[in-house]
């Protein structure tokens, strides 16, 4: 049978390990054993058993029995058990992901009065991690105080990261504070912590602390504060570790490499990320993943697919990744038959089964294509449950064709899945508007103040000189912020006399057209191009914005990258667009 993790909490409890209720669940297998089993027979205590025979009784006794009747076998041969022969067992279940048996096998040390040393507490630690028991953690780490391993670098270094990812970073940090010795893998491990939880700038802080402490990082920490700056965007910062890295010769392995394409990729500098791949030694198929994924964000749709068929020739076999890279390549260039042909190879030349995601490319391929019953024939014969994004990526196709009836169809599927996402409502507003169906619009409007939902409002933020400045959609003089708002509208004069005209019908439809036109320019992303426009002398300037750029913003920047000879680059929710000299790399399909 299945047993939860609440089970085997009252488990270890009963065999002298203390543990804590917890929410997440876990299966452990556990069923009856039979009546004549050789483990329902009494084994003599002090019966002569050599090592290896009985770390393989154990461990089949795990695999094929379950929990209780181990408990059993530890207690039967208590005295032919010691403290090396449960670390080798905790080791060997950690590195082979069996953790459950890991924990287990340390709640029977405690049972036995098997007191842990020092090489117990950072492989169990990983494995309570990875089971992400914080609680269970907690418990191990009273032990470990009891026991005077206070001031062991290595248990305090698994607890730090134990804490980390289970999602408890400010113990972690508390506990890196206080401990009184460190080595370079706990400072990896604070960074992991931040990383995990998404709380990059602070992983980048612990990074640049470490270096003023005069530990030397090694490739480990790089890829953790890499990873942060990919997240976050901060190419500036990005660049200057790449820098360290060369200066102090630190080997750029696969890891790292991969990682640096991927950082260069996500600020949106391609080039760069092409360079560090073909000067990679060693790749794998996460590196050719990670160019793929690179070319198609950025609009490269014809170099990702160049690369998949070069990646063929090299012998490597695609995964599931590497298809949604090639099928995000297509849905971003509007590669209809070629999407069309890879999700078919997908399935029959390489036995891969599609996951909701590779569906929801092909749903936004044909839908953006203008195939949408194509797309509901594919949402029709799916073998998964259609989620909220499959929805809401035909909800939005429908408003960009102007299929106000399939559009109801999705909204409709999307008020029972996610009844308070904002952006569904928007969506489908947006579809009523474009046939100005103002009733229909005016209810959505009611339906969303009548449910308390909220639009999640625009924002964007640029990076000059390693300083990051964040803008919100709203009037700079409410503010006081006169400068922007003098430079907006200098901008929004030079753009009209080029050919400029503000896209007022995504406008709120209850105003006049001189508060539309006020509404649109103080967009999140023009406050920020504004502010780097004043202060920044650099030739492009790289913006990023929490939404999908609007039909207007699109335009504006066009021309203003040819207006004021600058390059600019503007990572949304779904893609980077180069704007450069009143071209996009999206060449107007997004």
């Amino acid at each position: 049978m299945k047993a939860s993790l609440k089970t085997f909490t009252q488990f270890s409890s009963t065999y002298g390990f203390r543990a804590y209720t917890i929410s997440a669940s876990v299966d452990f297998p556990m069923r009856e054993v039979p009546a004549q089993s050789h483990m329902n027979r009494k084994v003599a205590c002090d019966k002569p058993i050599d090592r290896f025979s009985l770390m393989k009784l154990i461990d089949s006794s795990i695999s094929s029995n379950g929990f209780a009747p181990t408990a059993l076998l530890f207690h039967e041969f208590s005295r032919s058990i010691d403290v090396n022969l449960c670390n080798t067992l905790i080791r060997r279940y950690t590195d082979s992901k069996n953790h459950s048996r890991a924990v287990f096998v340390y709640t029977q040390m405690r049972k036995l009065n098997i007191l842990p040393d020092s090489s117990t507490f950072p492989s169990v630690l990983k494995s309570v991690a990875q089971l992400c028991c914080g609680e269970v953690g907690k418990s191990i780490h009273c032990n470990a105080i009891q026991l005077g391993f206070t001031s062991d670098v290595y248990t305090n270094t698994a607890l730090v990261y134990m804490y980390g990812i289970c999602g408890q970073p400010d113990d972690a940090h508390q506990l890196f504070d206080e401990i009184p010795e460190r080595n370079v893998v706990t400072w990896n491990s604070l960074i992991t912590s931040y990383t995990h939880n998404r709380m990059f700038r602070e992983a980048i802080d612990v990074f640049r602390e470490m270096l003023a402490s005069g530990v030397k990082p090694g490739e480990v920490t790089m890829v953790g504060v890499l990873s942060a700056c990919s997240h976050l965007g901060t190419l500036s910062q990005g660049r200057w570790i790449h820098d360290y890295i060369v200066k102090n010769r630190l080997r750029v392995n696969v890891y790292v490499g991969t990682v640096l394409i991927d950082m260069y990729a996500k600020c949106g500098d391609i080039d760069e990320a092409k360079k560090v791949f073909e000067t990679m030694g060693v790749k794998n198929i996460y590196t050719w993943n990670v160019l793929i994924s690179a070319y198609a964000m950025n609009g490269q749709g014809e170099a990702a697919l160049q690369s998949f068929d070069r990646m063929i020739v090299e012998d490597l076999k695609p995964d599931h990744v590497t298809f949604l890279g090639v099928l995000c390549a297509c849905c971003h260039q509007g590669f209809v038959e070629e999407g069309r042909r890879l999700f078919s190879s997908m399935i029959n030349q390489f036995g891969l089964q599609p996951k909701l995601v590779h569906y929801g490319c092909m749903i936004d391929l044909l839908g953006r294509g203008g195939f949408l019953d194509e797309a509901m024939e594919i949402i029709h014969s799916m073998k998964l449950k259609p989620d909220a994004i499959i929805w809401r990526t035909l909800l939005g196709a429908c408003r960009f064709h102007g299929r106000e009836e399939l559009g109801e169809f999705a909204f409709r599927k999307l008020l029972v899945l996610e009844p308070t996402n904002g952006e569904n409502y928007v969506l489908i507003s947006n579809v009523h508007t474009q046939k100005k169906k103002w009733t229909e619009v005016g209810e959505v409007r009611e339906l969303m103040d009548s449910g308390g939902i909220q639009k999640i409002p625009g924002c964007s933020s640029i990076e000059i000189e390693n300083a990051v400045y964040e803008f919100k959609a709203s009037d700079p003089l409410k503010t006081g912020n006169e400068e922007i708002h003098q430079m907006l509208q200098d901008m929004k004069n030079q753009l009209k006399l080029a050919g400029y005209v503000p896209e007022t019908e995504i406008a709120l439809y209850d105003i006049n057209e001189e508060e539309k036109e006020h509404n649109l320019i103080y967009h999140s992303e023009k406050l920020a191009l504004a502010f780097g426009l004043l202060h920044s002398s650099e030739p492009t300037l790289r913006i990023m914005k929490n939404l999908r750029i609007c039909q207007d913003c699109h335009q504006f920047f066009k021309l203003a990258s040819a207006v004021y000879k600058r390059n600019i680059v503007v990572r949304d929710m779904k893609r980077f667009h180069h704007f450069t000299g009143g071209l996009c790399s999206c060449k107007d399909y997004w």
